[in-house]
């Protein structure tokens, strides 16, 4: 980038800032592209195995080591593949929080009050498990939900 800032300040001293910022979008578009193809590059049998691990509900850590990918790369690749209609949209995070919410809700009414075995039935920890009760009015003590 320093290459760049010096350019600009030359062209900007013989032709003016809004040339000279002409001049940089020219720069930094091609390699923006050039970067983003080779971060797309996904062989058939990477896809395959991206699709195979997504529906079978792998952790993006998980893929990502596997398949020697970034997280960014997975992400893209993932929104790409949903919007071809090949695996399904992502849930979004504030949609999960609702439904654990509302499993929270339902394992109390149903008289489960062991907040480890909360967390664990509707898979998050136990921090969230204690931010639930507290937004649904709930106390927690030693570790059990008061009814």
């Amino acid at each position: 980038m320093t290459n760049y800032a010096t350019e600009f300040a030359i062209i900007e001293r013989k032709k003016g800032f809004d040339e000279a910022c002409r001049w940089m979008q020219e720069k930094i578009k091609p390699e923006a592209a050039i970067r983003e193809e080779s971060d797309r590059f996904w062989s058939e049998p990477q896809t395959k195995a991206l699709i195979t691990m997504l529906s079978d509900s792998y952790g993006i850590d998980e893929i990502s080591a596997t398949l020697g990918k970034t997280i960014q790369q997975i992400y893209a690749k993932r929104r790409l593949l949903a919007s071809n209609g090949v695996v399904s949209k992502p849930v979004p995070p504030s949609e999960i929080k609702k439904q654990r919410k509302g499993q929270f809700i339902e394992l109390v009414e149903q008289g489960e009050n062991n907040v480890k075995l909360i967390a664990d039935k509707i898979g998050c920890s136990t921090t969230a498990v204690y931010e639930y009760a507290k937004e649904t009015g709930y106390e927690i003590k030693s570790g059990r939900v008061i009814i």
